[in-house]
């Protein structure tokens, strides 16, 4: 079983699911930007309970679908203009971007791409960072093998945020994975595009790093993003929707012995957190002219 190498074999594989509402695909305004910081701050408010051990179960997932944005990571805060791709971003889709606390550069979410996080208590037994890759992508696979889909792994270098543990099919990235970690909690994030127009998400990026001058950067840190080079799972299976995604995940963990109970996740206490998102985001607020 997957979980075996780190779980305790005398503790229950017991997983708690959250999953966000489904989120219109309309972009948020400034003033109601904290419904996208929210699910972030609920990822960490489960890490920090894990790492205290007041977190009843050894595993999480949460599922968060969002309204139209863009996901920065802390290296696009270094834009050479930064406020010139803010700027660009608001003025020509509307779209408000949120700062993330975990690694990697910029990613597109909307209600047709699935982001979800699992987290993981690893006190019993260290987890390197690799390994918390593999063991998503070993999940992700057998999700896949019901569909007869073989996923590559390796880095897409002109995709949006282009990572070691990119998840592709046939060549095209469809998935990328950013992770997390406070004390002995591990989170491990994802994105995948299921549905909609995957190469106006990677012109979105593209636009954006023009936009604020990435060019300009003499380390070459950000990606020349090519709209072509990603798809959408339901390109290559009879996925199409974020529902049947999401479905077919949860299966991967039940036949390695996972018992999952669905929670609200409302009866999480963030309010700790989302003030952190908040300050994580007052570069945005400074941009836009948020009081």
């Amino acid at each position: 079983m997957l979980f075996d190498s780190f779980l305790p074999t005398d503790q229950p594989l017991q997983m708690a699911v959250y999953q966000d509402i489904y989120h219109d695909n309309v972009p948020l305004s400034l003033a109601d930007h904290d419904q996208l910081l929210a699910p972030f701050a609920v990822d960490d408010a489960i890490l920090n309970a894990i790492n205290r051990g007041q977190f009843d179960a050894p595993l999480a997932l949460h599922f968060w679908p969002t309204s139209p944005t863009v996901i920065l990571g802390g290296m696009d805060t270094r834009l050479p203009d930064l406020p010139a791709a803010v700027k660009h971003l608001h003025d020509n889709t509307g779209i408000v971007p949120v700062v993330r606390p975990a690694g990697g550069l910029a990613v597109v979410s909307d209600p047709n791409v699935v982001n979800f996080t699992l987290l993981l208590d690893t006190k019993h037994k260290r987890l390197a960072i690799d390994d918390a890759y593999q063991l998503i992508v070993d999940l992700m696979q057998e999700a896949m093998d019901a569909h007869n889909i073989q996923l590559e792994v390796g880095e897409i270098e002109t995709s949006y945020c282009p990572g070691k543990f990119d998840v592709s099919i046939r060549g095209k990235k469809i998935a990328g994975i950013a992770q997390r970690r406070i004390g002995h909690a591990v989170g491990i994030y994802v994105y995948i595009s299921i549905t909609g127009d995957q190469a106006n998400r990677g012109q979105v990026v593209r636009d954006m790093y023009a936009a604020g001058r990435a060019d300009l950067d003499d380390k070459d840190r950000y990606p020349q993003v090519d709209p072509d080079i990603m798809r959408n799972l339901s390109d290559f299976t009879a996925i199409d929707s974020v529902q049947d995604f999401i479905d077919d995940f949860l299966t991967a963990f039940k036949v390695n012995g996972v018992t999952v109970e669905n929670r609200d996740v409302t009866t999480i206490e963030t309010s700790e957190y989302l003030e952190r998102m908040q300050k994580r985001n007052q570069v945005i607020y400074d941009i836009l002219g948020k009081d």
